[in-house]
């Protein structure tokens, strides 16, 4: 079970936002619009990751905290053995606690391109990076249906020198909406690596998001479900908070 200690603060790398529809189908604006929960609030959330593979189901808990993208501290709940392991992104810097060593070490920040704990998320789904709307150039590409919803196609190529293994992203965003629907990530050789699809929204502390995610990889043969239980604003965290005395001071 997931929860809140003191000092907690909300964070969804992958939350989906409910903003007002941009004007003039303005690409960047319909982006910024979308991921205004995800970049611009400081926030905690509670998660529960589910990996299915063909042998085997590998379950997951977690909380996070985040002041927009800059700043993020995961710590994992459940299962048992992982209980207590912390992940932080400061900045650029990137780091994780064992409760087993009680020690910190610094990670690669290629880290962000790798899975997240054996699931099919990302790191920087998880522990976020980049900024659709601010590190990448924008290239509209119309309306088209998907999952059901009517939604703007917006090529995302990142800027040079932005942290990111991907190619490009292609976005779409939902017209009535202005929320998330799916993402597809693709490699230089214009093959897909990883998409995620919003399945299902509902309303958390006054913002409306996807509570429910599904990252598919290796062609559709592996999927990770992620259920957001907990999301809420903290609009008193600052910087100051991700510190690595944090990292050893949460309590499983």
């Amino acid at each position: 079970m997931c929860r809140p200690p003191l000092l907690i603060t909300p964070f969804l790398i992958v939350a989906v936002a409910l903003a007002s529809h941009a004007q003039n189908n303005n690409p960047q604006a319909i982006l910024a619009a979308a991921e205004k929960a995800t970049v611009q609030l400081s926030a905690y959330s509670c998660i529960k990751m589910v990996a299915q593979r063909p042998r085997y189901t590998r379950e997951m808990e977690l909380r996070s905290w985040n002041n927009g993208n800059e700043y993020s501290l995961v710590q994992i709940t459940a299962p048992e053995r992982d209980a207590g392991m912390v992940y932080m992104k400061a900045e650029k810097s990137l780091m994780t606690y064992s409760p087993r060593t009680q020690k910190v070490m610094k990670l690669p920040s290629s880290m962000l391109m790798q899975g997240w704990m054996g699931t099919d998320a990302q790191f920087d789904n998880i522990l976020g990076a980049a900024s659709l709307s601010q590190d990448f150039t924008h290239q509209a590409l119309g309306k088209v249906a998907m999952n059901g919803q009517a939604c703007y196609q917006i090529r995302c190529v990142p800027k040079p020198h932005t942290p990111v293994a991907h190619d490009h992203v292609d976005a779409f965003v939902s017209v009535q909406t202005n929320v998330w629907v799916r993402l597809v990530f693709y490699d230089k050789k214009n093959a897909i690596t990883q998409q995620m699809d919003a399945l299902h929204f509902r309303t958390f502390d006054g913002i409306y998001m996807a509570d429910k995610i599904r990252f598919t990889a290796k062609g559709g043969s592996q999927t990770t479900n992620l259920t957001l239980l907990d999301w809420k604003k903290r609009p008193d965290l600052t910087p100051a908070y991700f510190t690595e005395s944090r990292m050893k001071s949460l309590e499983p």
